[in-house]
């Protein structure tokens, strides 16, 4: 049996430490879902004292649609698959972020025998011999858990998710989040949806349109937070969670 590739983390009395085993070389196919872009439930960071207008040093926008497969242990790996199949779990994630782009200083260990590197967070950007990009800012997202039911679905449209829902192709749930936002005014603005369903997507869509339309109201709170990284390392959900365990440990200071 093959040895597979996993990510462990060593906690320390004095800190948490995480470290993980990444592949060979970043173009072995097999792991290449692993690599790329990850969205994550938000984390905090350390936002400078000096900052009055967090929305000002989040100088880049994006609209982003991220598919995920999910793995018998629960684990997610994003990757270019837009079509699921049946008897499958997947995630499907529309992201809308306003954010800033900082880094996450990590240090690879020389190849062991079998080829194999370990990488660690390194405590300053000094000591990095590799950088993980995160993206630091504020957003809304829409998260579709979806089971396929029976035969093949679209999962690179939303809308096409609707579709089948109706068709009763797939089942599951909608998850609708502020990334940073908040205030009286946009908790009343956010949806409750029970299913995944044309109206309930379309919906959701058009809540989200009329919160980001406030985001710079006097009234709305900006709390900036870490909500995706890109993976450059491999190791899939068990690197992903090293990151996790990292800046929670560790707050990125931001703005620098």
């Amino acid at each position: 049996m093959k040895t597979m590739m996993m990510a462990f983390m060593v906690l320390a009395i004095t800190g948490c430490t995480t470290t993980f085993d990444v592949p060979y070389t970043l173009g072995d196919p097999k792991n290449a879902s692993n690599y790329g872009y990850h969205p994550l439930d938000p984390l905090p960071i350390d936002l400078s004292s000096e900052t009055t207008k967090p929305l000002d040093v989040l100088p880049d926008e994006t609209i982003r649609l991220a598919v995920g497969t999910v793995s018998g242990d629960g684990g997610i790996s994003f990757g270019p698959a837009k079509i699921g199949v049946e008897g499958k779990n997947y995630v499907v994630v529309l992201d809308y972020i306003k954010f800033g782009t900082d880094s996450l200083p990590v240090m690879l260990t020389a190849r062991d025998a079998n080829g194999n590197r370990t990488a660690s967070i390194a405590a300053t950007s000094s000591e990095a011999n590799a950088i993980v990009p995160v993206y630091i800012g504020v957003g809304l997202r829409l998260t579709a858990n979806i089971y396929i039911n029976k035969g093949n679905v679209d999962l690179g449209s939303l809308f096409a998710l609707g579709v089948a829902a109706k068709a009763e192709k797939v089942s599951g749930t909608l998850v609708i989040q502020t990334l940073g936002v908040s205030g009286p005014e946009i908790s009343s603005l956010i949806p409750m949806p029970s299913e995944i369903s044309e109206s309930t997507i379309q919906n959701a869509i058009l809540s989200l349109a009329s919160i980001k339309a406030k985001m710079y109201d006097p009234k709305t709170l900006i709390s900036p937070r870490v909500v995706g990284v890109y993976n450059t390392l491999g190791g899939g959900e068990a690197t992903i969670n090293g990151f996790i365990s990292s800046i929670l440990e560790k707050p990125i200071k931001f703005p620098k």
